[in-house]
C-alpha cells in the first residue's frame, strides 16, 4: 500500500505547473484572438470612412452635372478649376466643358492619407 501512494504522488509532482502553462497558453489563443479582431475593425471602420468621401463625391459631381443640364444655355461658366468643395476634407473641383461634352474631376485627401483620391465624370448634356 505504501508503495502504491508513493507511485501516486510521484506522478501527482511530475504533472504540478501544468495547469499554470495550460492557462498561460490560452491567455496568448485569447489575446491574439482578440488583436487580430481590433486590426479587423480598424480596417472596416477605414474603407468605411474611403466609402463615404467617395459617395460625397460621385454627389457632389452628379449634382454639379443635373444643375449644368438644368442651365445648358451657359455651360461655358461652370469651367474651372481648383474650385473649393468643402463637403470633402481638401476637396478641389475641376470642371472642363468641350461644346456639350463635360469632364468633373473632384480631388480630395482625406485626413491620415497618403494620397490623394479622384473621382471623375465625363457626361455629355444634350437637350430635348
Amino acid at each position: 500500500m505504501k508503495k502504491q501512494n508513493v507511485l501516486h504522488t510521484r506522478l501527482q509532482r511530475g504533472q504540478r505547473g501544468t495547469t499554470m502553462v495550460e492557462v498561460l497558453v490560452s491567455v496568448l489563443l485569447f489575446s491574439l484572438g482578440v488583436v487580430a479582431l481590433l486590426r479587423t475593425l480598424g480596417t472596416a471602420v477605414q474603407d468605411t470612412g474611403a466609402l463615404q468621401y467617395r459617395a460625397t463625391a460621385a454627389t457632389v459631381a452628379d449634382s454639379l452635372i443635373g444643375r449644368m443640364w438644368v442651365d445648358r444655355s451657359n455651360l461655358g461658366t461652370y469651367a474651372g478649376s481648383n474650385v473649393a468643395v468643402p463637403e470633402l476634407p481638401n476637396g478641389k473641383r475641376t470642371v472642363t466643358v468641350a461644346g456639350n461634352v463635360v469632364n468633373v474631376d473632384i480631388t480630395w485627401q482625406a485626413p491620415g492619407a497618403a494620397t490623394a483620391s479622384n473621382h471623375h465624370v465625363t457626361a455629355t448634356i444634350v437637350g430635348n
